[in-house]
C-alpha cells in the first residue's frame, strides 16, 4: 500500500466515465447478441465472450442499487471501472492506484466488500465519506472479523487471511480520490496510515504452502479405486451408455403409444414371457417416490422404456389401464429387473483376478449415477496425476487429447490442449499438458461417457472432495466394492488443490525435481514450487548463500591485497586510514612472532587470511571508497540517517571524505580523478549558472584533495594520471 496521499486535486464535476461503454473501456469482449453497459445504469450484466468456466454467472451480474446511498453508487462504478482499466486516461492521472489489471472477478469482490462498508456508514448516519474517521475504519473492521450467525450456531472469529480484502476495500477509496467525482475522504486520510492489509489484520507470511497434501492411508486406495474404475469397469460402463444413447435418439423419433395400440404392447408382454425375461425396472430410488402407492403393483415398471421396445416413445396416459392387466401377469411370471447391463461380461476382480459381472442389472438412473461417479473417478486420475489447478480441469472439453506421439527411446508422449486461467488476461491463455498414459485414457474413457459435441466442457463440477464422498457412498451402497474387491476409501478432503500439493511434493523429491514440478505444474516463479514442495525459499537460501560466500572471499582477498599493499609501502589514505594501519601492523606483528615459532607457516597464506578474517567481515565495498563497518556509532551515514542501530552502513549515503572509517586506496584513484575532470568542464562551460559553479568549487576541491591524499599515500606509477 502506498505512502498516505496529501494533497488530492479538487473533484471532478463529471465523472471521467459517464455515459461510457463498460467494456469497451475496459477491454472486455461482449458475446454475439449481448447487451453492452452503460456506466450510468445501475446494474451492470455483462455477457462476456471470453469468460472462463470457473467464473459464476452471478460474478458478472453487478447490481450497485443494493449501496443504499445513490451518491456512492457513482464512487464503487468509478472505482471498479478504474481497476478494470488501469490504464485509461482519467485512471493514469492517480499516481497510487494499481497498475495490473484486475479481473471481472476481482472486482465482484470489491463491489461487495464495498457494498458491506458503505451501507454500514449509512447504518450509523454518515452521508459524506469526508466525515469517515480511522476509528469507524477499525470498528467496522472488527465487526467483520466475525463470522454471521448461522442456523443457530455462535459466531467465531474468522483467520486474519480471510478479512485483508476488507481493509483493502476501505483503502482503495483513498487511492482512487483524483478518480471520483461525487464524493471521497477528507484530503490527506488514508484508512490506518497506508499499513498493508496483512499488517493490519495481524497476517503472517507463510513460506510453506498451506495446503496439505493427501495422506497416504487416503491416496493410495483413492488412486487404486479410481484408476481400477476407469481401466476396467470404466470401458464396460461405456459401452452400455452408448447403446442408451443409440436407443434412446432412436426412441425420440417414435410416435405415442395409444388405446389402439394395446395389442402390440401385449404382444410384447408375452414375448417377455416366452423368453423368461424381466420387465424393465426403475431404479430404486424413483420406486421409494412412490412409496404411498403401496397397492400398484406395477410401481417398479420403467414405463418408457418397455413401450419403447416396441417403437414408441412414450404411452399415453388412458392406456396404461388396457395394458395393466397384461402387464400383471407377465410380472407375476417374470417379475422386474433394470433394463441395462442384463448381460453383464466378467471383468477380473481387484488383487486375485478372479472373474466377476461387472455390474448387475441397472435401471435408467442406475445408469446416470453410476455415469456421475466414473466422470469422478476419470476427474481424479486427471487431477492426481497431472497437477492441474481446478479452473484448469474446468477447461478441459471434449476432443482436448491430442495424438500420442512416439519420442526416442521408443516411448509415447501424450498431451491434452487447454487454457491457463490464472496469472494470465481475462479468459486464460491457450497452453499444453504433458500427462502420463493413465491421463489420457481417464480423458479418453470421460469423453465416451458424456457423449457430447467437440469443444464443449468436459467436466461440469470438480468440487473433487464432494465428489469422492458421493463415489465412496455408491460403492458401498450398491455392494459393487465388494464385487469388485476395491479397497476401502477412509474419509476425508481429498480437493484438486490438495493432490496438487501431493503431486508437487512427489516430483520436487526425485533428482532435479524442484525443476521438474515447476514445469509440471506451470508456475510462473520456482519459489512458488518449492512452498508447495515444503522447502520455502530453498533456492533463493541457496543463491543468497552462494552470493555471501562469494562476497566473504572477495573481501577476504580484497583485505589481504590492501595488507600487502601496505607491506610494499603502498598505505591507504582517507579518514579511516590510521585505524586500517594500526590493525595491518598488529596484525604484521602476529605474523612475525609465527614466523619465529614455526617458519613453515610463512609459505602459506592460510594463517594470514585466518588473522584478517575478522577485519574482512566489516569491509563495505563502495563506487569509491572502501567502508570498515567496526564500530556503528562512529559511522557518518548512520547519524545523517538518525539510525545509530543500524547493522549495516548506507553506503548511498556515504561521505568517504569525513567518514572516520572509509579508506581510499589506488584502486579508487581513477573514480576521484574522473569526478574531478568531469567538475572542471562543467566549472570552465560558459553554459553553466555562474551559481551553480559557486555550487559546484568544493565537490572539485574535495575530490582532488582526496586524489592528492591517495597519491600521498601511494606514490602514482610513472605515466598514470
Amino acid at each position: 500500500m502506498p505512502r498516505p496521499i496529501t494533497v488530492p486535486p479538487p473533484r471532478r464535476a463529471r465523472s471521467a466515465f459517464a455515459g461510457a461503454d463498460v467494456c469497451d473501456v475496459a477491454g472486455l469482449r461482449l458475446a454475439p447478441g449481448a447487451r453492452r453497459v452503460i456506466f450510468d445504469q445501475d446494474r451492470w450484466r455483462m455477457e462476456l465472450a471470453d469468460a472462463h468456466r470457473q467464473i459464476q454467472p452471478y460474478e458478472l451480474d453487478w447490481d450497485f442499487a443494493q449501496i443504499l446511498n445513490p451518491t456512492w453508487r457513482v464512487v464503487a462504478k468509478e472505482i471498479l471501472l478504474g481497476l478494470l482499466a488501469p490504464q485509461h486516461e482519467a485512471v493514469v492521472q492517480c499516481p497510487h492506484v494499481p497498475r495490473t489489471v484486475r479481473s471481472p472477478r476481482t472486482c465482484y469482490r470489491y463491489l461487495v466488500y464495498l457494498t458491506l462498508w458503505f451501507n454500514y456508514l449509512t447504518s450509523y448516519g454518515i452521508n459524506c465519506l469526508a466525515e469517515v474517521t480511522q476509528e469507524m475504519c477499525a470498528r467496522h473492521l472488527e465487526e467483520q472479523f466475525w463470522s454471521a450467525p448461522s442456523l443457530g450456531l455462535p459466531r467465531w472469529r474468522l483467520e486474519p487471511e480471510s478479512v485483508t480484502i476488507v481493509v483493502r476495500t476501505v483503502q482503495v477509496v483513498a487511492l482512487y480520490a483524483e478518480l471520483l467525482s461525487t464524493d471521497a475522504y477528507e484530503a490527506g486520510f488514508v484508512p490506518w496510515n497506508g499499513r498493508t492489509a496483512a499488517a493490519v489484520v495481524g497476517a503472517k507470511p507463510r513460506g510453506e504452502n498451506a495446503v496439505p497434501p493427501v495422506p497416504d492411508q487416503l491416496l493410495q486406495p483413492l488412486l487404486a479405486t479410481c484408476l481400477y474404475l476407469v481401466d476396467v469397469v470404466g470401458p464396460r460402463l461405456a459401452e452400455v451408455v452408448e447403446a442408451r444413447r443409440t436407443h434412446e435418439a432412436a426412441r425420440a423419433k417414435g410416435p405415442v403409444a395409444r388405446i389402439a395400440d394395446v395389442p402390440r404392447l401385449q404382444a410384447l408382454c408375452e414375448e417377455f414371457r416366452e423368453r423368461a425375461e424381466p420387465l424393465p425396472k426403475v431404479a430404486a430410488n424413483q420406486i421409494a417416490r412412490y412409496a404411498d402407492r403401496h397397492d400398484d403393483l406395477l410401481r417398479p415398471l420403467a414405463w418408457g422404456h418397455l413401450v419403447s421396445l416396441a417403437g414408441f416413445r412414450k404411452i399415453a396416459y388412458t392406456a396404461k389401464p388396457h395394458l395393466a392387466p397384461a402387464l400383471l401377469e407377465v410380472a407375476e411370471d417374470v417379475g422386474f429387473a433394470g433394463a441395462w447391463a442384463r448381460d453383464a461380461p466378467s471383468i477380473p476382480r481387484y488383487g486375485d483376478d478372479e472373474p466377476v459381472p461387472w455390474t448387475a442389472p441397472l435401471a435408467a438412473d442406475d445408469l446416470r449415477t453410476a455415469v456421475g461417479n466414473m466422470m469422478a473417478a476419470c476427474a481424479v486420475v486427471t487431477s492426481a496425476l497431472s497437477g492441474m489447478r481446478s479452473s484448469e480441469l474446468l477447461e478441459l472439453e471434449v476432443g482436448c487429447r491430442t495424438p500420442a506421439r512416439t519420442v526416442a527411446g521408443g516411448g509415447r508422449r501424450f498431451r491434452l490442449s487447454g487454457k491457463v486461467i490464472k496469472n494470465q488476461r481475462f479468459g486464460g491463455a491457450p497452453d499444453e499438458w504433458v500427462v502420463v498414459e493413465q491421463v489420457d485414457r481417464a480423458i479418453a474413457l470421460a469423453e465416451r461417457l458424456v457423449g457430447r459435441p467437440r469443444g464443449t466442457a468436459l467436466f461440469g463440477n470438480v468440487d473433487l472432495t464432494v465428489r469422492v464422498r458421493t463415489m465412496r457412498a455408491w460403492l458401498e451402497r450398491t455392494g459393487l466394492r465388494a464385487r469388485w474387491g476395491l479397497p476401502v476409501i477412509p474419509s476425508g478432503p481429498c480437493g484438486s488443490r490438495m493432490l496438487r500439493r501431493t503431486l508437487a511434493l512427489s516430483i520436487a523429491k526425485r533428482p532435479g525435481g524442484l525443476l521438474a514440478a515447476k514445469v509440471a505444474l506451470k508456475h510462473i516463479s520456482v519459489a512458488t514450487t518449492e512452498g508447495y514442495a515444503a522447502r520455502p525459499g530453498g533456492s533463493q537460501r541457496i543463491f543468497h548463500a552462494e552470493v555471501e560466500a562469494a562476497e566473504e572471499e572477495e573481501h577476504l582477498g580484497l583485505t589481504v591485497q590492501a595488507f600487502r599493499d601496505a607491506q610494499a609501502g603502498i598505505m591507504p589514505a582517507g579518514p579511516g586510514a590510521r585505524g586500517l594501519i594500526d590493525a595491518f601492523t598488529h596484525i604484521d606483528g602476529e605474523l612475525k612472532d609465527a614466523a619465529r615459532t614455526d617458519p613453515k607457516i610463512l609459505h602459506a597464506d592460510r594463517h594470514l587470511e585466518n588473522l584478517l578474517r575478522k577485519l574482512a567481515r566489516t569491509l563495505h565495498v563502495g563506487p569509491a571508497n572502501f567502508c570498515w563497518f567496526r564500530d556503528p556509532s562512529k559511522a557518518l551515514c548512520l547519524r545523517l540517517a538518525g539510525t545509530p542501530d543500524a547493522k549495516r552502513p548506507l553506503v548511498g549515503m556515504c561521505d568517504s571524505a569525513r567518514c572516520p572509517q572509509a579508506t581510499h586506496h589506488p584502486c579508487h584513484r581513477p573514480v576521484w580523478a574522473g569526478q574531478a575532470q568531469t567538475i572542471d568542464v562543467f566549472i570552465t562551460s560558459p553554459r553553466i549558472a555562474k551559481g551553480e559553479k559557486q555550487r559546484l568549487v568544493p565537490e572539485l576541491d574535495r575530490a582532488l584533495r582526496v586524489v592528492a591524499e591517495i597519491d600521498a599515500a601511494a606514490p602514482v606509477p610513472a605515466g598514470r594520471s
